[in-house]
């Protein structure tokens, strides 16, 4: 079965890029992020970590959950913490996300998306 939030992913992940491409930095970081959230919460309500419903404490499980294999998902949990930083800027402060800080997470941010999108779908 396919990550239930694979499209909404993708949707959310095009219009967090074309944010970025017309400088609206904040709304691309809010976006990208969430990209990632959903791919990893599709990933979770498959494998019964989460429901659907599922709203106590799920940013801080996506994370438990991207860091959970240790090795690589050490470091992908360190750069979605980062994006997460970015994200909580761009909601709820004054200042603006960094353009650069942004960019720099873009691959990583992708490689996690695409990753817990691609893994949904096999057997735990």
């Amino acid at each position: 079965m396919p990550n239930i939030f694979s499209e909404k992913s993708a949707k959310t992940w095009a219009e967090g890029n074309d944010c970025l491409y017309r400088g609206l930095v904040n709304t691309a970081a809010n976006r990208i992020y969430y990209s990632v959230f959903q791919a990893v919460k599709g990933f979770a309500i498959q494998r019964q970590m989460m429901t659907m419903d599922s709203s106590d404490n799920v940013h801080r499980q996506v994370l438990q959950i991207v860091g959970g294999d240790g090795g690589k998902g050490a470091y992908f949990r360190r750069r979605l913490n980062l994006l997460v930083g970015l994200r909580l800027i761009a909601d709820y402060k004054v200042e603006s996300v960094d353009s650069d800080k942004l960019q720099d997470l873009l691959d990583d941010a992708n490689k996690i998306r695409k990753y817990y999108i691609r893994i949904a779908g096999t057997e735990a």
